[in-house]
């Protein structure tokens, strides 16, 4: 159940919105009194965004959900500190994966099904970063902005084959075994526009191209650069972008 809560910072909203598609249900004990306190809003957003390095590693480097009710139950007990921001992270550090954990499982991890969510906030994340992190850009609803697959969800069907292109045949030997453990990791995602989706759907690398090229997202366009786009480019993709989640999820 995600925490609903409004408030008259935009930014304050953000970051719960961030910490709801992360999936951080064992925080919201620790922020229903943490946020009826009056504390600076830069305070607020630093713990917030403290919060969401915290578990972000956490579910990706899948420790044990099992402790997070009682980390954040203890955590009660710092609310009062003088120094609310320093006390979390000294708190949560010890517990933090580190930096080798986080590059080793990132590129790894299966964003598939509820994880949706997650895999978007971490691409937008990772957008905002290539930009510098100025605040002009924010990226749109879902219903705006998609989660597009560069190697598409479905490979094997007569009906994508004849409408867009054999992936089947042009990934290579037994591609539809590969298929399921690359199609739903990071390095094979990206952020397109809904109506820039449509034309790129489940069409060839070449195809997908000018669809990639049209897009104002770094992370996208950057991909209209690449002649092939193949399982070993997922991998190579995925290990770029983990140098950057380092820099951005950090306690």
């Amino acid at each position: 159940m995600p925490l609903i809560q409004e408030f008259d910072n935009p930014k304050i909203n953000r970051h719960i919105s961030y910490l709801n598609k992360i999936l951080s249900t064992p925080t919201y004990i620790f922020l229903m009194h943490f946020l009826q306190k009056d504390l600076p809003i830069n305070t607020v957003v630093e713990v917030l965004m403290t919060l969401e390095s915290f578990m972000l590693r956490r579910h990706i480097c899948e420790m044990r959900t099992s402790e997070h009710d009682d980390i954040f139950a203890k955590m009660l007990q710092i609310l009062d500190s003088d120094e609310i921001v320093g006390t979390v992270k000294k708190y949560l550090n010890e517990d933090t994966p580190t930096d080798e954990d986080f590059r080793i499982s990132f590129p790894k991890h299966n964003f598939k099904g509820k994880l949706i969510d997650r895999a978007k906030y971490v691409l937008e994340q990772i957008e905002y970063f290539e930009h510098g992190n100025t605040g002009e850009l924010i990226v749109s609803s879902n219903s705006e902005v998609h989660l597009e697959h560069i190697i598409p969800q479905t490979i094997s069907t007569k009906k994508s084959k004849e409408e867009f292109g054999d992936w089947e045949i042009y990934l290579g030997p037994n591609s539809v075994a590969k298929h399921k453990k690359y199609v739903d990791l990071i390095g094979n995602m990206t952020l397109l526009a809904g109506n820039l989706n449509i034309q790129a759907y489940n069409n060839p690398f070449a195809k997908k191209k000018n669809s990639y090229r049209r897009s104002i997202f770094v992370i996208t366009k950057e991909l209209a650069n690449q002649s092939d786009f193949k399982f070993h480019h997922v991998e190579k993709r995925g290990q770029e972008l983990v140098e950057k989640a380092i820099k951005i999820w950090k306690i």
